[in-house]
């Protein structure tokens, strides 16, 4: 083979070869992130349509975050009835759900110790009137002249004495009620709807145990919810809060109402209670409960979305910025706190700066994962 022949086919193969990696580039450069000069990341245009890219802005008004919980009787709005006797239940009047007025009954007590009050108040209520004529008599033979003076004032004191216990068997009988016998109707102190209902027909009760009829002031309900102790403080500043009830189809207007002292040791969760504005007539307890509380920012805050924070190598937060020839620069930025999918920029970005708010994976094929 002539050295003409040889030049033209080593000629030949290195066009070829330009070829391919012109090819290669154009491909890359329509289809996928190429990198550009500076660590800048250029995106083919077919790929950008489906990133969403909008300026930051700083902000200073509300941020809401998410929080569930169950609508719940106030301590003060619910009545707890025990047994004012010892005995046994002889039958039980109201059921869970309804509603009674203030001296209803809710159930009956057969007891010996009632029985017991209401012959002492018979015993005192003869015992006056026995006194009472003694002493009626006396007054009478001293003013005829026959009597003695002493006599008449040792039946005064009798009298006295008998009327002193009088008014006790009556304060004691007024504990069992109107009636006779050993029965004792045990009332409603408030009016209100009956929450629980423990009493039992043939149980047999003490005073001082467990309440047997509870009773909820419709109007003492609120909302208790939980958040992570680490949000207290944010809670505390609270400026409103809304509470969707998906059972009734609405969402109420509130305030927050008061947070607990101390957190739960296992969840490390603290209870916190919103007090609704105008809650519907058709409210009752237990109902599930979204409670979306609204904390002010403060001036001059970078908001995100957490899909606009890529995570790197295990712990580098970064955002993609693009500049004005529509590359894209990767930023590393620091991180505060979350509210309701959004994550405030501490340190790293500039009010105005493009940044790419979803579709971030696309322009970093390296990124580990979503904030």
């Amino acid at each position: 083979m002539s050295a003409a022949v040889r030049l033209a086919l080593v000629s030949l193969a290195l066009a070829l070869v330009a070829c391919g990696k012109e090819e290669t580039q154009n491909r890359g450069a329509t289809g996928s992130t190429a990198k550009a000069a500076g660590g800048a990341l250029q995106l083919a245009d077919a790929s950008r349509k489906f990133l969403l890219i909008e300026p930051v802005g700083a902000s200073s008004g509300e941020q809401g975050r998410n929080y569930f919980g169950r609508t719940a009787f106030r301590p003060k709005a619910l009545s707890a009835v025990t047994a004012p006797f010892p005995g046994r239940i002889a039958a039980v009047r109201v059921e869970p759900g309804q509603r009674v007025k203030a001296g209803a009954t809710l159930f009956v007590i057969d007891s010996a110790d009632v029985l017991t009050l209401r012959t002492s108040l018979s015993q005192a209520r003869l015992k006056v009137r026995l006194a009472d004529e003694v002493l009626a008599r006396q007054n009478e033979m001293v003013k005829r002249g026959v009597g003695l003076e002493v006599e008449r004032f040792e039946a005064e004191m009798k009298a006295r004495e008998a009327k002193g216990e009088l008014e006790r068997a009556e304060r004691n009988a007024a504990l069992a009620g109107g009636g006779e016998g050993t029965q004792v109707q045990v009332r409603a102190p408030v009016e209100g709807v009956v929450v629980a209902v423990k009493a039992a027909p043939g149980a047999t009760v003490q005073p001082g145990g467990e309440p047997l009829v509870e009773i909820g002031d419709p109007a003492g309900l609120w909302v208790v919810a939980d958040a992570p102790e680490s949000e207290t403080a944010q809670l505390a500043k609270a400026t409103r809060a809304e509470v969707a009830i998906s059972a009734l189809n609405v969402t109420l207007p509130g305030r927050i109402a008061g947070i607990a002292p101390k957190s739960d040791a296992e969840t490390r969760r603290t209870p916190f209670y919103v007090q609704l504005e105008q809650p519907p007539a058709e409210l009752r307890a237990g109902l599930l409960v979204r409670v979306t509380v609204f904390v002010a920012g403060a001036e001059g805050e970078i908001w995100l979305p957490v899909s606009a924070v890529l995570l790197k190598d295990g712990s580098r937060r970064v955002v993609y910025v693009e500049d004005p020839s529509g590359r894209f620069i990767a930023r590393d930025v620091d991180v505060g706190d979350q509210r309701a999918g959004r994550v405030r920029i501490i340190k790293g970005l500039q009010p105005g700066e493009r940044v790419v708010m979803r579709g971030g994976l696309l322009v970093d094929r390296e990124a580990e994962q979503l904030l």
